[in-house]
């Protein structure tokens, strides 16, 4: 099991998030990405919008394929 800590910051205060702003920078794309999906799906759950999702995927397909066709 993943542990996650869950920090509340105080907007003003920027040098609050020096220890988040060097997290970000040093973790590699994938784990941004990973995590940044992670977050989608739990929205999607949350907010219920699963069909809006679908069809967003639906156009992100074909985008791809057009662009992976005009790259060949």
């Amino acid at each position: 099991m993943v542990n996650k800590k869950l920090k509340i910051y105080k907007i003003d205060d920027l040098a609050l998030y020096e220890d988040e702003i060097e997290y970000w920078i040093n973790i590699p794309p994938e784990e941004k990405l990973s995590i940044a999906q992670e977050l989608r799906e739990q929205y999607i759950k949350l907010f219920n919008k699963k069909e809006l999702y679908d069809e967003s995927r639906k156009g992100l397909r074909r985008v791809y394929k057009i662009t992976k066709l005009s790259q060949s």
